[in-house]
């Protein structure tokens, strides 16, 4: 029994050790990092994602912090015609429904005062 006696401290300081990695890794899983995450991956070659104003990669693409971003009204319904049909040269963008709504939080998040 002696030699197991360091097994138990051990097991319960990795549990809970996993536990605060699990918590932590939930809080950051928000709607606006998701969509950060899908902005990267699906928009930023062309947009610039990223909050400050940075200059798009290609100049007819807005950036998602600029004045033109900023009416968010009707955002979702301009976001899933986007996917359907793509908008001025922008080719249609396949995004799942999830995803949309995680773009559209993050977008909005880039203009809240």
């Amino acid at each position: 029994m002696f030699r197991h006696a360091h097994t138990v401290p051990l097991l319960m300081s990795l549990a809970l050790g996993g536990c605060a990695m699990a918590g932590g890794h939930r809080s950051a899983d928000t709607p606006q990092t998701r969509g950060h995450a899908t902005a990267q991956r699906a928009c930023a070659a062309c947009h610039a994602v990223e909050p400050g104003g940075a200059a798009s990669p290609r100049e007819r693409a807005v950036p998602f912090a600029s004045l033109e971003m900023r009416h968010t009204v009707g955002l979702d319904g301009r976001l899933a015609d986007l996917t359907r049909r793509g908008h001025y040269g922008m080719p249609p963008i396949a995004l799942d429904a999830g995803e949309l709504t995680d773009l559209q939080a993050y977008i909005e998040s880039l203009h809240r005062d």
